[in-house]
């Protein structure tokens, strides 16, 4: 492109030369009339007047196309930096979002460690307390012997008025979906 350009400048100063050449030769004059105005000019003027003219359109090409690339450039531009500055929006909405989703993830998790602990805690208090009355059931055993109601419900064994009632090894824990004092045995060891 810029080999055509320049042959064709190189054709346009050869051409301007052998008509400077021919019309300095020339030393007759014409009439020119424009605008109401009328002059004698010689053809030497006329050259260097199309000459400017040639020049003077070309100059303004130039600054039209100029401004026009100028504009296009300014307007790709533009949208370049609307798509960024959208893609920019969108990737801090995305982040934005992105942080929620691992906060409310993290306070899930912190809300079930407290539940988790706090059930273990209840746990450990639920196993102490029981431990306690495993611990005060035993001394009572100690202290006090088998009652009739303890035949019944299987803790101790014999007779209580016979004085053979024992404690018995294994504690039968109440079913809570069974009436109190209902056995499966059915006997009454009194």
């Amino acid at each position: 492109m810029i080999l055509l350009g320049l042959l064709l400048i190189l054709l346009a100063v050869g051409v301007g030369a052998v008509t400077t050449a021919a019309a300095t030769s020339q030393s007759a004059t014409t009439r020119v009339a424009m605008f109401g105005l009328e002059r004698n000019a010689h053809l030497i003027e006329l050259v260097v007047a199309g000459a400017l003219t040639v020049l003077l359109f070309a100059l303004g090409w130039a600054l039209v196309s100029a401004a026009l690339r100028r504009r296009a450039r300014v307007r790709r531009e533009e949208r370049a930096s609307e798509r960024v500055a959208e893609a920019e929006r969108a990737a801090e909405s995305a982040r934005l979002e992105h942080e929620r989703r691992l906060e409310e993830a993290g306070l899930r998790d912190e809300d079930l460690r407290r539940r988790e602990s706090a059930l273990d805690e209840r746990q450990d208090r639920l196993d102490a307390r029981e431990r306690e009355l495993d611990r005060l059931e035993a001394a009572y055993r100690e202290k006090v012997g088998p009652s009739v109601a303890d035949v019944v419900t299987g803790r101790a064994e014999g007779n209580v008025r016979e004085g053979t009632a024992t404690w018995s090894d294994e504690t039968p824990r109440q079913d809570p979906t069974r009436p109190l004092g209902s056995h499966d045995e059915g006997r009454n060891r009194t």
